[in-house]
């Protein structure tokens, strides 16, 4: 068993270079609180000729996944994250805070393997990232908000970092992230490049109800040419170009324009997992 601080540094990497005793990573836990969508209604109508069997044996069926397949998965997969509560149509999980993102979209692959793939039966989740000191009341008050928001966003959805993403795109958020990741590594972006693009997100979101947000597109590509002139002077001029255009495409085109504000949690996980913190105990 290992307290809450613990398991909040189990993300945390080395930061692999030599002479320094640093770690990258934030050390935070992930909440994580989840319940089936529209329950009743699939009680309602979801058996041809209901009868009191029919329904217990339903019940025993949507219980049985959370109460015995989710922690099954936890104990043999996902070991540091612990269970606050799992049965019936919901859970309750703490844990590091980039594995228990990991888990969230596994637990809905597997949630819709066992429905069968029925389109109808499905389920909404809210994340939270916080630091370990907070009370577990409190860390349960927010995922609770996070869980009400996926429900309003149009439900069989994971909210995050204030955005409410369908599982469907669930996929393309992480694809974004380890294309991010690697344009640092080649380009030697740096954390303000990374941290101005936030602001370009926001004003993506809001450019239909004013117009001048739509500036965001040139900003872009001047932040990015400036960038790609002053920290990458060692190269010549056309592969320069190519830096550019790779940069204002990957992040322009296919980040904020593709995901819009979905792409803030691939901003906010990469700026996450990059910060360099001191030695961990």
């Amino acid at each position: 068993v290992k307290p809450l601080d613990a398991l909040a540094c189990e993300d945390m990497q080395p930061d692999g270079k030599q002479g320094r005793s640093l770690w990258l990573g934030i050390a935070a836990l992930g909440v994580l609180k989840g319940d089936v969508d529209d329950l009743g209604e699939i009680f309602r109508i979801g058996l041809e000729r209901p009868t009191f069997a029919k329904w217990a044996a339903l019940s025993r069926q949507v219980n049985a996944f959370f109460a015995i397949h989710l922690p099954w998965l936890l104990a043999t997969e996902y070991r540091n994250v612990y269970t606050v509560f799992a049965g019936g149509d919901d859970f309750f999980l703490i844990g590091p805070w980039r594995t228990v993102q990991r888990l969230a979209y596994r637990i809905e692959q597997d949630f819709t393997r066992y429905v069968a793939n029925n389109t109808d039966i499905h389920f909404s989740a809210g994340i939270v990232t916080q630091k370990p000191g907070a009370p577990i009341t409190a860390l349960a008050d927010l995922a609770e908000d996070a869980l009400r928001e996926a429900k309003r966003g149009g439900k069989k959805a994971l909210a995050c970092f204030g955005e409410v993403v369908p599982w469907a795109d669930w996929p393309r958020v992480e694809a974004s992230l380890e294309r991010l990741d690697a344009l640092r590594t080649e380009n030697s972006l740096t954390t303000g490049f990374v941290y101005g693009l936030l602001q370009f997100v926001e004003m993506r979101r809001s450019e239909e109800k004013v117009p001048e947000a739509a500036l965001w597109r040139s900003r872009l590509a001047y932040r990015t040419r400036r960038f790609v002139v002053d920290k990458l002077r060692g190269l010549g001029e056309d592969a320069r170009r190519q830096r550019y255009n790779e940069l204002v495409q990957d992040i322009g085109n296919h980040g904020i324009e593709g995901l819009r504000g979905k792409y803030r949690i691939a901003l906010f996980n990469h700026l996450y997992q990059h910060r360099r913190q001191g030695g961990r105990q």
